[in-house]
């Protein structure tokens, strides 16, 4: 369900397809990636966030000059989906912002493993809105289940470590790196409020037992799903969304919330956005109650979306890869015949 987007160049060799005399050499790699980001999260830890975020986004913005076919992707996209919503000369600077912010995710985490506690979440603005904490914890209560959704959007990956020191003890699926090393410090910062991860290959499984006890689960619901899946559209294009939500929903007459996070500025602080809160009665009457639920949801993430643009990853396939292909060469076409 949820697709790895976390991109550590140091942590990303798959020593599965190598061959077995070149495997010491993919080991001392990651040996050195892991080592450099253990020594990385303690320098942060020591300046501090403003600095941290400054070297993080300075990185960010070299490699996105120098990764040509990112950048042209990132812009086609973010181009295709906000025509008409967005003035077009914005369209280089939100696609630039987008792939900074992503970069700063992993320094969300590095910064959160010495910075975040139970008793300072509030105060960098870790607290869920009312009425909606109200609502999730008497849920929890009285073990009705609710499913939380969200998309690649903002700080994502911190939404597990907010929610349990809010008190919501959620079971979030998340896809495991194949860096073990960086897979376990991710999930063990990821966990430290006590909320559970659940790799995706567990999920299927994990996520109905969750459900049927009456507990909550968060997923990032924003996936193209190729063969099957729903007909909707995501900021005005076609796409197939998973039925996933809207199936466990109907099921276990589980309330769908559509929530967000985002960074707000260098300082380590956050905010958190719910736009959405959907209850089975919502649904009850509706022909086909997984579509109608799906397109509610998916209408939320794209609000979300609308009212923070950069917040977004305009890099990701969202709408599938040859649509991504498709946008990128007719972009690229349109600038030589600008230039011509």
């Amino acid at each position: 369900m949820k697709r790895n987007t976390d991109h550590n160049p140091l942590s990303d060799a798959p020593t599965e397809v190598v061959k077995p005399a070149a495997r010491p050499i993919v080991r001392f790699i990651l040996a050195l990636g892991n080592l450099h980001r253990r020594c990385l999260g303690f320098v942060f830890a020591l300046l501090g966030p403003k600095i941290s975020y400054a070297l993080t986004g300075f990185g960010a913005r070299v490699m996105y000059w120098l990764l040509i076919p990112l950048k042209e992707r990132s812009e086609a996209l973010c181009g295709a989906a906000l025509a008409g919503r967005v003035p077009e000369s914005d369209i280089p600077a939100i696609a630039k912002q987008s792939f900074i912010n992503r970069s700063r995710n992993l320094t969300d985490l590095m910064l959160a493993a010495h910075r975040l506690n139970q008793n300072n979440f509030e105060r960098i603005g870790g607290k869920l809105p009312e009425p909606f904490l109200s609502r999730m914890l008497t849920a929890q209560r009285e073990k009705r289940p609710v499913i939380l959704v969200t998309g690649y959007y903002g700080s994502f990956d911190m939404l597990p470590i907010f929610l349990g020191y809010n008190g919501v003890k959620a079971s979030a699926v998340y896809l495991p790196h194949p860096n073990r090393g960086f897979d376990e410090y991710r999930r063990r910062i990821r966990s430290q409020s006590g909320c559970e991860l659940i790799p995706v290959q567990r999920a299927t499984t994990r996520l109905e037992q969750v459900l049927e006890s009456g507990g909550t689960v968060a997923l990032v619901a924003d996936h193209h799903a190729s063969k099957r899946g729903i007909e909707v559209e995501f900021l005005g294009i076609p796409t197939r969304a998973m039925s996933t939500v809207g199936i466990l929903a109907c099921r276990h007459d589980a309330e769908v919330v559509v929530a967000g996070l985002h960074r707000l500025g260098a300082d380590f602080r956050f905010k958190f956005e719910v736009e959405e809160t959907i209850i089975p009665d919502d649904w009850k009457d509706e022909p086909d109650p997984v579509e109608w639920v799906t397109r509610r949801y998916m209408k939320g993430i794209e609000q979300l979306i609308l009212r923070e643009p950069a917040h977004y990853l305009w890099g990701y396939a969202r709408w599938g890869e040859a649509h991504a292909r498709q946008v990128t060469s007719g972009a690229q076409t349109e600038s030589k015949e600008k230039t011509t």
